[in-house]
């Protein structure tokens, strides 16, 4: 018999109580051997077996046994087995420290997976269902914020924004373009660079139009940033570095800090090798069904990619244990190295006959 406290689930007195199996019942008797009550096993509650932690047995009235002493909880799990009671598999893991391990690396590759492929899936999925509208609407009040914080009017020549415009609207875009673009110039502290925004917006800086013209690099440009909006590549990338966050406002009620976070995020996105292959894939063909040349886009790249440089050596002359950012966080990194996209750039237009025309002054 196992030794143990009963209470009558009305009042608060203790009464010491031995625990016997008879015949497919559970059977409470008092310490003078009067039997106190019966129950079939089968409507009792058995709480888990944790460490350091009393065993109850609940009846169907809300009466419990408590058994706290280490010696009778192990004979309690000895009837149990012998009843044909079977623990969890959690409460298997939690005495188990092999089970424990197993269970917390299980975890971890799962997670691992999840982020690496289960989160992208998803993303595309929810992202494949924002309507272009509301898409538009994320894009253009991020502009806003953009332009408010960060961004500031374009100091080019009206009429050279307007060539530029026109000429990428000139192009004959796939049949499976979806959405309308509008080019926006802006002065701005990154340097030359070009980003899409959700929904259409094509932000150029001046320090780009003035570094790479208004030729068939720049144009090459636009129809990257256009991939990257076909695709939809800004909008899951929000979704994604988004997730966390919005798991936590969807328990706590509170998206200011998401909404207020996507201008950053976006102004600061990197995209990942798969996503910028992509985009430069689909630049490298809108180019070439327009007869223009892909080699000038990897021109620009260059161009791109030495300015950059050389802004890095400086900063790495500064600061030298920044020398090797370029090639060291290259290997940990998703974004591919410039280099690796203008050699490709460069393979396309030897392989499908390069054209030949050229930037525009």
């Amino acid at each position: 018999m196992i030794l143990a406290t009963y209470f009558d689930g009305r009042t608060s007195r203790a009464q010491p109580v031995r625990l016997a199996v008879e015949a497919g019942e559970a059977v409470l008797f008092e310490p003078e051997g009067t039997v106190l009550r019966r129950a079939p096993l089968s409507t009792l509650r058995v709480s888990e077996r944790v460490k350091h932690a009393p065993r109850l047995i609940t009846f169907e009235d809300g009466a419990f046994c408590e058994i706290n002493d280490p010696a009778e909880q192990t004979s309690l799990n000895a009837l149990l087995h012998r009843t044909g009671y079977r623990e969890g598999w959690v409460v298997l893991a939690q005495n188990s420290w092999k089970l424990a391990l197993g269970s917390l690396l299980a975890m971890v590759v799962v997670l691992a997976l999840g982020y690496r492929y289960g989160l992208p899936w998803g993303a595309k999925v929810v992202a494949n269902m924002v309507p272009q509208r509301a898409e538009a609407q994320l894009g253009r009040s991020t502009l806003k914020a953009m332009d408010e914080r960060w961004l500031r009017p374009s100091k080019l020549p009206v009429a050279q924004q307007d060539r530029i415009r026109a000429r990428f609207a000139a192009l004959h875009r796939p049949p499976q373009a979806t959405h309308t673009y509008h080019i926006v110039f802006r002065d701005a502290d990154i340097g030359a660079n070009a980003f899409a925004l959700p929904g259409g917006d094509i932000v150029v800086t001046d320090a780009l139009v003035k570094l790479v013209g208004e030729g068939d690099g720049l144009t090459g440009v636009l129809a990257h940033e256009a991939g990257h909006v076909e695709y939809r590549h800004g909008l899951r990338q929000v979704i994604q570095s988004s997730a966390i966050g919005a798991t936590a406002a969807l328990l706590f009620g509170d998206v200011s800090t998401i909404l207020s976070g996507v201008p950053a995020a976006l102004l600061t996105l990197r995209y990942s090798r798969d996503y910028e292959r992509d985009a430069d894939r689909y630049a490298a063909l809108l180019l070439q069904e327009n007869g223009l040349s892909v080699g000038a886009f990897a021109d620009v790249l260059q161009a791109l990619e030495d300015t950059h440089g050389g802004t890095r050596k400086a900063e790495a002359a500064k600061k030298p244990e920044a020398a090797s950012d370029d090639d060291a966080s290259a290997f940990f990194s998703s974004h591919p190295l410039t280099r690796e996209r203008i050699d490709t750039l460069r393979r396309f237009d030897r392989t499908h006959g390069g054209s030949d025309s050229g930037e525009a002054d």
